[in-house]
């Protein structure tokens, strides 16, 4: 039994038990509750979703006790207003401020007994990243869902799992609502002549880029720019200077203390973005992380794109 039905059947049997002794004023505000309660969407347990992994995964009470494995995971719990509910992070868990207030289960090496002792009913873990473990807490009984999203849609829809599964769903949607209103917004303004080239650094010397099947690629493509790692391994990976150079981007898109790096190399002399100072820097978390910022990133990036 649902808790909201819980609640109309005790409001009910209060109601008749003390009906002798009410007024009708009062008779008729207990109907009006008993009314407004029975428009409550039955909203319970157990919960049923699918992860990155395809899995379906079984939520049988409200999580309590939840731990997050991975740092956009923290974002969401906490844009979610989760924050008395989080009772581990990693250590590069920095954002929102209180995050980093929060006990350490580790970075990419989890620390499996600190993870257990913090007794969670729910941990929210990187499908790729924490790859290793995801099994194995499993195999100690724990609950686990893998988020990966690929594009700032499955973003989106993850918001609205994580918001279904905490009981947190009307938030979700208000933060879902704001990512797809800038998206909108950012993909329905004037775009130049010609789309500007654009390179998205990830780390400048060996230089990796952002390629294609990420949101980041996506992002550029809502901005009214064209990635020229399109063609590289799908994800964050190593691509080659020469190809880079060669395409010859109108921008570069960087991260905090990388500018002076392209604008001060003689290899990078020569491209468009370098001579014309077109180097800019980003917060990368804004970008490569998936939560409710990207919608501030893609802002900031559209604005440089223009």
């Amino acid at each position: 039994m649902s808790f909201s039905t819980r609640i109309r059947l005790l409001t009910y049997a209060s109601a008749r038990s003390l009906e002798p002794k009410l007024s009708t004023g009062v008779r008729f505000l207990v109907i009006i509750l008993l009314l407004c309660l029975s428009a409550l969407p039955a909203i319970g347990y157990p919960i049923s979703i699918k992860d990155a992994r395809g899995k379906i995964v079984i939520i049988k009470s409200a999580p309590r006790r939840i731990i997050s494995l991975a740092p956009s995971n923290t974002e969401i719990l906490f844009a979610l207003g989760l924050d008395d509910r989080i009772v581990g992070v990693t250590t590069y868990c920095d954002y929102p401020p209180q995050a980093k207030k929060k006990p350490k289960i580790g970075d990419r090496i989890v620390n499996v007994e600190k993870v257990i002792s913090l007794k969670p009913d729910l941990i929210l873990a990187h499908g790729r990243v924490n790859d290793a473990y995801i099994s194995q807490f499993e195999a100690l009984g724990k609950t686990i869902i893998a988020i990966d999203p690929k594009t700032y849609e499955q973003t989106m829809s993850d918001i609205r799992m994580i918001g279904r599964v905490t009981g947190r769903s009307s938030k979700a949607s208000v933060i879902v609502k704001k990512m797809q209103s800038v998206a909108d917004r950012v993909r329905r303004a004037p775009a130049r002549k010609t789309k500007p080239k654009v390179l998205m650094v990830i780390q400048p010397s060996p230089l990796w880029a952002a390629g294609p099947n990420t949101f980041v690629d996506e992002m550029v493509r809502y901005a009214h720019g064209s990635n020229i790692a399109y063609d590289s391994r799908p994800g964050f990976n190593q691509f080659p200077v020469e190809r880079a150079i060669s395409r010859n981007p109108d921008i570069i898109i960087v991260g905090k203390d990388q500018k002076e790096f392209f604008l001060t190399s003689p290899v990078w002399r020569g491209a468009r973005a370098v001579k014309e100072k077109r180097v800019y820097e980003m917060d990368h978390n804004l970008l490569v992380r998936p939560g409710p910022r990207l919608a501030d990133g893609l802002l900031k990036l559209a604005g440089l794109l223009r």
